[in-house]
């Protein structure tokens, strides 16, 4: 069940009750001791992932926009090194009490968890930059394929992914592995040909791959582009909580602050992207998905990306 603004719309009537209520307690002096509610949020899943910072930030200034009506909070790991796909699973079973994990949503996800239909990347995720094994003048050697030649080499993506589903599902050919590190390593072995990344996400991972795995670098001349929307979910059962969280994300975009943390991870992605050739792709995956969640993405000029090629 998604969380949108209609959502929102529809409680605010109990929520100024409630806030009403707190203040005549504090009023006549009552006092209790709050015991702060418990948020988990994913652990990284690999010595070299370091994707998971600006989640956790957002997680906590959502949270933070809404302590006066849902009170106190702390925020814990959980979910160490465990890849999507089964952290997901195990998410849906109960494993995880009060969790949320931001994930690349489906139709299919949208009755199986809570979701909280904010786009963390304001639209960002869906342009795609790979890391390939290159040195030298082999930096160029992908810049002139076009969408039917690299349908042609090896993507290497994770287990659980649905990145994974889209690239299959628009005919390439895709080794799904499980270990965040080993995809690094299928590279440097030269097992796959491309490691595609969130164009955000790659230069959190490049200055520890290149140390780590020595001859891999970032292609510097294409992207993909396919919708992407990511939001944070949790059980379904957890739905006060993950009104709570959208609560606080709309207040933050509202008063700016959301906008100056993404700024702050997502501006120099948009950079990345000048002049590379950009070949789109489709989301056969989010057909059903309420488009709402659009009107908090981010509008690029056209001006800063190179003609899309098809």
């Amino acid at each position: 069940m998604p969380f949108t603004a209609q959502t929102l719309r529809s409680l605010r009537g109990w929520q100024c009750l409630l806030a009403l209520l707190l203040m005549l307690i504090c009023h006549a002096g009552l006092s209790a001791d709050v015991t702060p509610t418990v948020f988990r949020y994913q652990a990284a899943e690999g010595n070299l992932d370091g994707r998971k910072a600006f989640v956790k930030e957002a997680l906590q200034l959502a949270l933070e926009k809404t302590q006066d009506e849902y009170g106190p909070f702390v925020m814990q790991e959980a979910g160490n090194y465990l890849n999507k796909a089964r952290l997901l699973r195990e998410l849906q079973q109960g494993h995880f009490d009060n969790m949320f994990v931001r994930a690349s949503v489906t139709d299919e996800m949208l009755t199986d968890f809570a979701v909280v239909a904010f786009p963390l990347a304001r639209g960002m995720d869906g342009y795609r930059v790979a890391f390939i094994r290159a040195e030298g003048t082999e930096l160029q050697r992908f810049c002139q394929l076009d969408k039917a030649a690299l349908q042609q080499l090896s993507i290497v993506q994770g287990i659980g992914w649905l990145d994974s589903k889209i690239l299959l599902a628009n005919g390439f050919k895709v080794q799904q592995v499980n270990q965040y590190e080993n995809m690094f390593n299928m590279l440097r072995a030269s097992r796959a040909d491309l490691f595609f990344r969130a164009v955000n996400e790659i230069d959190i991972e490049r200055q520890n791959a290149v140390h780590d795995y020595g001859m891999l670098q970032v292609e510097p001349c294409l992207a993909l582009y396919y919708p992407l929307p990511r939001f944070f979910v949790t059980d379904k059962n957890n739905a006060q909580n993950a009104q709570r969280v959208y609560l606080g994300l709309v207040r933050a975009y509202e008063d700016g602050s959301f906008i100056r943390l993404w700024n702050r991870y997502f501006e120099p992605s948009i950079n990345r992207l000048q002049q590379r050739r950009i070949i789109r792709l489709d989301n056969p995956f989010i057909k059903t998905l309420d488009p709402q969640y659009q009107r908090y993405n981010i509008n690029l000029q056209p001006s800063l990306l190179a003609p899309i090629n098809k």
